[in-house]
């Protein structure tokens, strides 16, 4: 029977750990942050409120986005795994990361890979594609991203006013079509790990402001522009106000940019052979008590902040029993993160094992990032235990159903999880069935005839 080795203990010490604070903010911050009251009016043709009705509640979706990346739609060579895909995606997920890299998208100048017919690049399905499988489960699309120095395409001139009169071209094109179907982007990703000296691409001066006022010019004011950055320096580097990722965020909101969103990367993964940094980074990245740090400070910015890209390995040579390594870091994280006042999303990285970057199908597949295994299913799209857990959690520890009766002259009201629900209301008067949406922006108040 495989336990979990000394590293993988080490790596947990400051994370899976009985602490009664920690434990009631969790708890009292997802009751607090995560629910709310509807209160139900129920009249009848001519106005007059019923006397009585007995009304039956079911949560369908959450208002909270949990999310993954859905890149691999369509991705695998035969049509059992890909229905597979879907229906292990949509059994969890009501938020889909739909790709809108440069490189892939734009392979050739003007020559876009929007449409389902579109020629296949591994990981990077067309957008429409994306968007019709969004459109059939009933999840958010989320696009991105917009800017990032690691994806320009090789034909874009090494040159900083060409390169930024073809980024304007690009966004205008991209909201041109898009702006009215996916309502998130993000914006900008990563500009604190762009180094020039690295990076051949000739990005403008000021990238990241000029990003955010193009996309401001061509997306409605509906539209959220988030600005996502990576994982060590957003969890790993805490200094109060002056984290740098807070610096910059700041930095964005004093130039009178239109910043909507925040994305926090998670990524437990890329230390190679040096499996000791796992154990190293208990100190911050995976400590309990800085967690909350990072997000009280983050949540300083008064927006709506977004765990935007998670990896959690589960590689039995460095941990032992990687799935439960993987399965009791998933739950506390994702119970961490629910439970912060300022966060609307959580997003997984890599659904399937061994599809986190290189083919499948090529024989050096374990390399990079695929090693470290941080699907929350394995190859077989058969589900791991963090699979597991993630739908207990999302489907029916945080899930709310029960029975109101329902009386003239009373505050009728149901507390439940934010989200759709469907309310099966009986009456003198006959059945009926209403949809209502319980929204933490919103009084929730409803009037309802039957």
């Amino acid at each position: 029977m495989k336990t979990l080795s000394n590293l993988a203990r080490q790596a947990l010490s400051r994370l899976v750990v009985d602490d009664p604070e920690i434990d009631f903010r969790i708890k009292s911050g997802i009751e607090v942050n995560r629910k709310g009251f509807a209160e139900i009016s129920l009249v009848d043709r001519e106005g007059q409120e019923i006397e009585a009705a007995e009304i039956t509640y079911r949560h369908l979706k959450h208002e909270y986005q949990f999310g993954c990346n859905a890149f691999m739609l369509e991705q695998f060579q035969d049509p059992e795994r890909n229905a597979g895909y879907k229906e292990m995606f949509s059994d969890i997920f009501n938020l889909a990361v739909v790709p809108f890299y440069w490189n892939a998208l734009e392979p050739e100048p003007g020559k876009y890979r929007f449409g389902k017919d579109s020629l296949n690049i591994y990981r990077r399905p067309p957008v429409d594609l994306v968007l019709e499988f969004c459109e059939e489960y009933n999840i958010t699309p989320k696009g991105h991203c917009l800017v990032w120095q690691m994806a320009a395409p090789s034909w874009v001139p090494n040159n900083k006013a060409e390169m930024e009169r073809c980024l304007e071209k690009r966004i205008q094109v991209i909201a041109e079509r898009y702006a009215s179907k996916i309502s998130i982007w993000d914006v900008c990703n990563e500009a604190l790990q762009w180094k020039p000296h690295v990076h051949s691409i000739a990005l403008p001066d000021e990238h990241m402001e000029k990003a955010f006022k193009m996309a401001a010019k061509y997306f409605p004011e509906s539209s959220q522009l988030i600005y996502n950055e990576g994982p060590w320096v957003s969890w790993n580097d805490f200094h109060g106000d002056y984290t740098p990722p807070y610096l910059l965020a700041r930095h964005l909101l004093n130039s009178g940019l239109r910043v909507g969103g925040f994305g926090l990367q998670y990524h437990m993964a890329f230390y190679g052979d040096n499996f000791q940094q796992l154990a190293d980074w208990s100190k911050q990245f995976s400590n309990q008590w800085l967690l909350f740090a990072h997000m009280d400070i983050y949540g300083k910015l008064g927006l709506p902040l977004n765990v935007s890209e998670i990896t959690i390995p589960s590689q039995d040579d460095a941990l032992g029993d990687g799935e439960r390594f993987q399965e009791l870091v998933t739950e506390k994280l994702y119970r961490i993160w629910f439970s912060h006042p300022a966060t609307e999303g959580i997003v997984w990285w890599n659904l399937v094992d061994n599809t986190a970057f290189v083919d499948p199908m090529d024989s050096n597949n374990n390399q990079g990032e695929n090693r470290y295994l941080g699907g929350l299913l394995k190859s077989d799209l058969k589900p791991k235990r963090s699979y597991r857990v993630l739908k207990r959690l999302i489907k029916e520890e945080w899930h709310s159903s029960g029975t109101l009766n329902y009386q003239k002259g009373v505050a009728n009201k149901f507390h439940g999880f934010y989200g759709d629900y469907e309310l099966k209301i009986k009456t003198n008067l006959g059945e009926f069935t209403h949809n209502v949406s319980l929204s933490k922006k919103a009084d929730n108040m409803y009037c309802i005839g039957c």
